[in-house]
């Protein structure tokens, strides 16, 4: 025992366990340990345009004007613009200010206003308010205010589901509680007057007042059931690596078991790329199979998806083989390693993640348009912009790993 704990090998063994784990940890635990809600884009949408939504506008963006604030508040001049907004990836969520927002405040103010001066001159005799012609108007003016009760003052916040389940949580979370405390604010000051002047309230009128503005939330590309809680594009990203990787060494193993002195040939390579067409078709309809037909994940377009999936895959054995080719086996730890640090960050906006992750990790990995491509396919309830963005950068990718595989071939038969 003590020869073995003696050896140099026994430490090197445990120099590399400590590595390995050194590794995980980073990946896994530090990445979703670092999460921080940041800059979330939000839009702000001021369907009213007066004088005190304006303020409370302004309010706002001074609120959310630091540069670490959680919330970053984009002002959108139209609801309707909202909608292609959200499938085009630009907001997480917005908040909503109604259109008669501010007429509903004043008639409020107007209501509270009624209510005092009639507490104030409700022991006043008959013949005194005769006498005094201002009083009696004022009486009169109150009486028109209070005839009918004011209405609530109406908030509509909008989360964008789809685009993370994460960010949605945080901001279904945050925005109802900034328009709830601009509504107590609102009710207390108007409580503040009440109690002051003594006036009492009946049931109906107390409900006005202690919630002056309504606040409603909407969800838009709202994550269906069975979607593993808005998890399904992230595994989906999982088993379209783990199926190229397995195929990218088995295939290129086969194909160096017949290459002659093991060199692979114009025409070996091209048996590589037309098995990996053949593998990427295979897989992914059988992802789509267990995914959708045996767990229930709901797909939206089962065919544009399942071509979605094929290119994915297909890029994924090219950058694989690629790897492979160049390098051997020794470099299949490699592509191992992009998918463990991928995995720690892509589930997650870019916005919550620390700068050491966003620019180490989430700047290059390629699997970050795989997410968004999964994720415009599975939530995103119409046409996204993003999707030109994945498909280009990621074609780009994988041509460049196939030009490289094709000199790996030309270059190592040169040497030869």
């Amino acid at each position: 025992m003590w020869k073995v704990i003696s050896s140099k090998m026994f430490w090197l063994y445990a120099v590399a366990v400590f590595a390995v784990l050194a590794i995980f940890s980073f990946a896994q635990i530090g990445a979703r340990n670092s999460v921080e809600l940041k800059q979330l884009p939000i839009a702000v949408v001021n369907a009213s345009g007066n004088q005190q939504s304006k303020k409370i506008i302004s309010q706002l963006e001074d609120k959310f004007s630091d540069s670490d604030a959680q919330l970053k508040l984009i002002e959108v001049k139209k609801e309707s613009s909202l909608k292609q907004g959200f499938n085009d990836k630009k907001y997480y969520g917005a908040f909503v200010i109604d259109k008669d927002f501010d007429k509903s405040l004043t008639s409020q103010q107007d209501y509270l206003k009624g209510l005092v001066i009639q507490a104030k001159t409700k022991d006043v005799p008959e013949q005194a308010l005769a006498a005094n012609a201002q009083l009696k108007t004022q009486v009169e003016a109150a009486k028109t205010m209070t005839q009918t009760l004011p209405t609530q003052a109406k908030i509509r916040v909008i989360t964008n589901q789809g685009m993370s389940a994460q960010a949605s949580s945080a901001v279904t979370t945050a925005l109802p509680k900034i328009a709830n405390a601009l509504s107590q604010g609102m009710s207390q000051k108007m409580q503040g007057v009440l109690k002051e002047n003594n006036v009492t309230l009946s049931s109906n009128q107390w409900q006005i007042i202690n919630e002056p503005v309504k606040v409603t939330t909407q969800v838009k590309n709202k994550i269906p059931n069975k979607s593993v809680s808005g998890m399904a594009p992230m595994l989906l990203v999982m088993l379209s690596w783990m199926s190229a990787l397995l195929g990218s060494i088995l295939l290129w193993r086969e194909h160096k078991k017949r290459a002659e002195n093991g060199l692979f040939t114009l025409s070996t390579i091209n048996s590589q790329m037309i098995t990996g067409i053949v593998l990427a078709i295979v897989a992914s309809l059988s992802i789509y199979f267990f995914a959708h037909t045996v767990f229930g994940v709901p797909v939206p377009d089962a065919g544009n998806f399942i071509l979605i999936l094929m290119f994915n895959v297909f890029v994924f054995y090219l950058i694989q083989t690629c790897i492979l080719d160049w390098t051997g086996f020794i470099g299949w730890p490699l592509v191992v390693l992009i998918m463990l640090f991928s995995m720690g960050v892509i589930s997650y906006p870019k916005e919550m993640l620390s700068p050491l992750y966003l620019n180490g990790i989430y700047s290059w990995t390629p699997l970050r348009f795989t997410m968004d491509m999964y994720t415009n396919g599975l939530y995103i309830n119409g046409t996204s912009s993003t999707m030109t963005t994945d498909l280009t950068v990621l074609g780009c990718v994988g041509l460049g790993a196939l030009v490289l595989i094709y000199l790996s071939s030309l270059l190592k038969r040169k040497e030869k």
